[in-house]
């Protein structure tokens, strides 16, 4: 069996092929595995790959460069700036990936701090809604006392004078009062978010409540739901679950593309209800509001019986998909648009007038959007 290569033959083998020059028209030849090999004229190719590294790091062997024939200082200098290079390439690419955890880290940190903040507000709705159904539970007693019912099982009837009465009565209906405030200023919330989005496109939440009215945020304060980052961040990521609407895509919240809410009754086949039951209740009674707005803009002030009669009658009758519309029933859509800051108003009563803004109405947009008072700019 043939004797093993040496490592002083390989590096022998090396330092020839390294030092031999260029044949003339040709380039100079490469110190590799093959030609150490080749010179040599026995041995394993991996004992020579072995042996070879240990040459190539002890003459610092670089053959892009020496392949290239130039001075032997120049070829020192590019072998040092090479290695300068590589090193400098490997300190930025550490440095971008500490800067990536160091920006999870500060999201992670920022998570917390919003789920924080939630539970902590949650916990003091918690204890309003316990407070409000003490009160409640406590007016079922005297409300039992007073109609001669009997109280609901396990509530006591205390001792109660009329000014004791009177004044559960009084807390009772103060709570129905801020909760009802509370949920008609998140509703103005949503509507503001909306048209802030519509007008400026998708934004991150500090931008974003940067972008809302002051007196929003003021009247947030005064029915107990103060307007922070972190909870209008948990409440838009509750909405754009919940399908309100909003969508949240990369830490920024925007719009929704409505689909096929712009649809026309009129556009869809079969009878007017199936073409309503298609286009979806949401949609549908956007429409219909809209229409009742155009119709108010051109007759000015109608009661609610005039408005279903100038109203298309096939508009009128796709209402029996979700819910026949009638006087009645007209009156209170109108009055809860009025109550969401749509741009309707009642002059007197059940006589209802539309708000005319710069163009016809879309159907969603609040009165503030649509047609904003004297001296503001137009959205």
């Amino acid at each position: 069996m043939a004797a093993m290569v040496t490592r002083k033959e390989v590096c022998d083998a090396a330092d020839r092929i390294r030092a031999r020059d260029a044949s003339p028209g040709g380039v100079k030849e490469r110190v590799s595995v093959r030609s150490v090999r080749k010179e040599v004229g026995r041995g394993s190719f991996g004992d020579i790959a072995r042996e070879l590294g240990h040459w190539r790091k002890d003459a610092n062997y670089h053959p892009v460069i020496e392949r290239a024939d130039l001075p032997e200082a120049l070829q020192s200098r590019l072998t040092t700036l090479g290695k300068e290079l590589l090193e400098q390439a490997r300190i930025e690419a550490t440095r971008e990936r500490l800067a990536d955890f160091a920006d999870v880290e500060r999201r992670r940190e920022e998570c917390d701090r919003i789920v924080a903040e939630a539970a902590d507000r949650v916990d003091a709705l918690e204890e309003r809604v316990a407070r409000l159904q003490s009160e409640l539970d406590r007016s079922g007693g005297v409300r039992a006392s007073v109609t001669g019912m009997p109280a609901a099982p396990g509530l006591a009837d205390p001792p109660v004078g009329p000014r004791t009465q009177m004044g559960v009565f009084v807390d009772t209906l103060y709570g129905l009062k801020l909760a009802q405030e509370a949920e008609d200023y998140w509703n103005r919330v949503r509507e503001a978010v909306k048209a802030t989005l519509v007008r400026r496109g998708p934004l991150a939440v500090h931008p974003l409540l940067k972008a809302l009215p002051t007196s929003l945020k003021a009247e947030g304060e005064r029915v107990g739901f103060p307007l922070t980052e972190a909870w209008l961040r948990y409440r838009l990521v509750q909405m754009s679950r919940d399908c309100e609407g909003l969508t949240l895509v990369d830490h920024r919240f925007g719009v929704v593309e409505a689909q096929g809410e712009e649809a026309e009754v009129a556009g869809l086949e079969g009878s007017p209800e199936e073409q309503a039951a298609a286009m979806g209740s949401r949609a549908f009674w956007v429409q219909f509001l809209r229409q009742v707005h155009d119709l108010l803009v051109e007759k000015g002030a109608l009661g609610s019986e005039d408005i279903l009669s100038g109203l298309d009658r096939d508009l009128v009758r796709a209402t029996r998909a979700f819910q026949e519309i009638s006087p009645r029933l007209l009156r209170k859509k109108l009055r809860q648009r009025i109550g969401d800051g749509r741009p309707f108003v009642e002059v007197r009563d059940k006589l209802f007038e539309a708000v005319v803004g710069d163009g016809p109405w879309d159907g969603e947009s609040p009165t503030s959007v649509y047609a904003p008072m004297p001296g503001q700019r137009s959205a």
